[in-house]
């Protein structure tokens, strides 16, 4: 019996089909576990884009692999099938190696204060739900003036319809102190601590075209005096203030947190307010500045990318600066000068039996901070004799929480220890 055109052609797209889907799930899971050179930002932005996608997607990713092998084995293809198999097994790996539970809380507050771990159908929650639990969001509220600032500093209000926890949670982006901005890729996590009860400052501070590291460290101080001034108002604990903050945000959510009533840091308008913290949370921080020099490239971000990032606002107008130049914005002296400047500003100066209880997730294919200044720092905190639990996500990359949140694998495994924390902070 003669096959039929029509049923040719199906079985061909059909091969195609689980051709394409094997080896996409192949390439992608593949790449989890490729660990890029480090440089920084400015290089290779293609590879760095896939892995964070591969990353998030990887459930997706080890879904399509196993079509593709079943497509492909049905129509004889052993080599393709091979391929979807082996991408499906890849990224199935990536998702169990980030589920498994970890002792940092046990070993940071004791057997007997560590929050319990959620069950594995728990450990990974979703999006907020709809309906009367949506959080009221109040934006572009003024939280202070700064003297000669362009001007005023903003923030946007997450405050949950829940009942509320009395911890208020004061988030600062990342950026590399020179670009993005507040509301930027951090919706689903809002709305996902707005649901635990918790209000959060999303906080605009200024970036290195208007200000020096003193004036942002400043800015972010003031964040904590405005909070602390109106948390019973939120329904806030001023005594449960909690700073978070992602890549250049953590390193300034650890700097404030380390540096409370600081006589040369606080600026004056907040040196009647008390700005000490309950806790601090970094994602992958910059803990010392002083080894960036070695790490960072110092080429210039690629020019599709720079446009594309002035145009959606994200990017000054000279464009995203490499380390030696930012340093002059930052310092307002060449990278042989500021030295001291850099120690000054690095969270592993101040680190002391003051420090508040600090939680520090660090993915370990991180290319653009030194992961192991964040060993480091996490191991002063401990032997200061503070609690500080160091999370670490095996194949993860820098920015990881910023895709695909309600899916990934490693923003949900680090919103799990986030919850963890914040439960003890109550």
């Amino acid at each position: 019996m003669t096959t039929k055109p029509a049923q040719r052609v199906d079985t061909r797209q059909q091969t195609r089909i689980g051709s394409t889907l094997s080896l996409l799930a192949a390439v992608l899971a593949g790449w989890l576990y490729v660990k890029p050179r480090t440089g920084g930002l400015t290089t290779n932005l293609i590879g760095y884009g896939l892995k964070i996608m591969a990353g998030a997607l990887a459930p997706l990713i080890s879904v399509m692999g196993f079509l593709g092998a079943l497509m492909a084995r049905r129509h004889r293809r052993p080599l393709t099938s091979l391929l979807g198999g082996a991408g499906a097994l890849l990224a199935a790996r990536f998702v169990h190696r980030l589920s498994e539970p970890h002792d940092g809380f046990e070993q940071a507050f004791g057997p007997d204060h560590a929050p319990p771990v959620p069950p594995v159908h728990r450990r990974w929650p979703r999006k907020a739900r709809r309906g009367g639990r949506r959080p009221q969001v109040i934006r572009d509220l003024v939280y202070a003036r700064v003297p000669d600032a362009e001007r005023p500093l903003l923030c946007d209000l997450w405050l949950p319809r829940t009942p509320r926890s009395g911890v208020a949670v004061i988030y600062l982006h990342g950026g590399s102190w020179q670009a993005f901005d507040k509301d930027v890729a951090t919706r689903p996590f809002f709305r996902h601590l707005t649901d635990q009860g918790h209000v959060v400052m999303d906080v605009a501070y200024r970036l290195a075209h208007d200000t020096d590291m003193r004036g942002m460290l400043g800015d972010v101080k003031r964040a904590v005096a405005w909070m602390k001034r109106h948390a019973a108002y939120l329904g806030a604990d001023p005594a449960r203030v909690v700073l978070s903050g992602g890549s250049a945000g953590g390193h300034l959510a650890l700097l404030t947190a380390y540096t409370p009533n600081h006589p040369d840091l606080d600026p004056p308008d907040v040196r009647n307010i008390d700005t000490t913290v309950r806790g601090v949370i970094a994602y992958y921080p910059v803990a010392d500045l002083r080894t960036l020099a070695d790490h960072w490239s110092e080429q210039s971000m690629h020019p599709l990318a720079t446009a594309l990032g002035k145009i959606l606002g994200y990017f000054p107008p000279e464009g995203y600066l490499p380390w030696s130049r930012l340093v002059r914005r930052l310092f307002g002296a060449p990278l042989d000068d500021v030295g001291d400047a850099l120690l000054t500003f690095s969270p592993v100066a101040h680190v002391g039996p003051h420090c508040p209880p600090t939680l520090l997730i660090q993915g370990l294919h991180d290319h653009v901070i030194p992961v192991q200044d964040v060993h480091i720092l996490h191991q002063m905190v401990h032997e200061a004799g503070r609690p500080s639990v160091l999370v670490e996500l095996p194949q993860v990359e820098h920015a990881f929480d910023m895709i695909a949140l309600p899916i990934s694998p490693p923003a949900q495994a680090a919103l799990c220890d986030v919850e963890r924390f914040l439960s003890l902070m109550r």
